[in-house]
């Protein structure tokens, strides 16, 4: 039979082998897998022979000082003896009396009835194992992809689709991020203020109520004559085509900002794009957003270039005194085309 793996020296690996009783149940057992990408998954197989480490329990009423007692190889894999988890100890469901029994039976040679028990205690702490990779929601993965939190994170923040992957201007992992955010609802602006801040690094405040104007719809406008409609006065009768709306938009104002900030959220640069398509798979697409933009007061070198022309009013000044203001709002590339 094959001998066990043996890591690098100065290793995880090796540290874990040298000093297991300074590790953590499930950090162990991982380790030692990836030691043996070849074994079996732990409880998965019917035959643990062929799986990664042999897993045993206390079966003594003793007080254990760490999670894991030893560890040692075992022909191609290891043996690992636990203290956490199991029949037997102080807080095992086997009675003291069993116990003291299995005691006496190990004094006199005879292994059997602890070696009997020991397949169990197997199956519980694989069992154990796998319930805490499932779901624990900070173990070491080798890919974010392929942990279990991803999928409910992206339940959480409506991204769980496949068609929805990726389709964002903005990484999908940013949404992740703050799926509690993107969990609730009732979608605070606070919330997204924070989701902002966090995503773009900048000053980001947002006053609410900025309204906007709504199209009425054709059937709802006033014509008068014979043929008219929505025309008695104080019941239907409107005078234009839109209304003002308090609750239609919002203003965020992002500043003071360095000048090459400034360009960033500049309409049609990226951080522009970015900021609009979170704002829109936030809010909705209705919500109007005004958009102020506070630079620095820092000089702006006018450069005339062909390949990138200066946009008056945006990035070319004559002089640069003082905090100056940009007031746009954000466009949505479906928009600009």
């Amino acid at each position: 039979m094959a001998a066990a793996f043996q890591p690098e020296p100065g290793s995880v690996a090796a540290q874990l082998l040298e000093r297991p009783q300074r590790f953590e149940f499930a950090q162990a057992v991982m380790l030692l897998e990836r030691l043996r990408p070849d074994a079996a998954p732990l409880g998965c197989g019917i035959d643990p022979a062929k799986e990664a480490v042999k897993l045993s329990g206390p079966l003594a009423p003793l007080f254990a000082a760490s999670a894991i007692a030893s560890l040692e190889p075992e022909g191609a894999g290891y043996a690992m003896q636990v203290e956490a988890f199991g029949l037997g100890g102080p807080d095992g469901p086997l009675p003291y009396a069993y116990q003291e029994w299995l005691q006496q039976r190990r004094l006199a040679k005879d292994p059997s009835p602890a070696a009997f028990l020991q397949l169990f205690q197997h199956r519980l702490l694989c069992l154990l194992y796998r319930v805490d990779r499932r779901y624990r929601l900070a173990p070491a993965f080798a890919r974010p992809e392929d942990s279990p939190a991803h999928s409910m994170l992206r339940s959480l923040a409506g991204l769980l689709p496949a068609g929805l992957h990726h389709r964002q201007a903005i990484p999908d992992e940013a949404l992740l991020a703050r799926a509690a955010l993107l969990a609730d609802r009732r979608r605070s602006l606070a919330g997204f203020v924070a989701l902002a801040r966090h995503h773009f690094g900048v000053p980001i405040a947002a006053e609410p109520f900025a309204g906007g104007w709504r199209d009425i719809p054709l059937a709802r406008l006033t014509r008068i004559g014979r043929q008219g409609c929505n025309a008695a006065l104080g019941r239907g009768a409107l005078a234009g085509s839109r209304a003002w709306d308090e609750h239609a938009g919002i203003r965020l104002i992002i500043g003071p900002l360095s000048l090459d900030s400034y360009h960033g959220f500049l309409p049609g640069e990226a951080r522009h794009r970015a900021l609009a398509a979170l704002a829109a798979f936030y809010f909705g697409p209705d919500l109007d957003v005004r958009l102020t933009l506070l630079l620095r007061a820092a000089p702006a070198p006018l450069r005339l270039r062909r390949a990138a022309p200066p946009r008056l009013s945006w990035d070319s000044w004559l002089s640069h005194d003082g905090l100056r203001r940009l007031d746009t709002r954000l466009r949505p590339a479906e928009e600009r085309r």
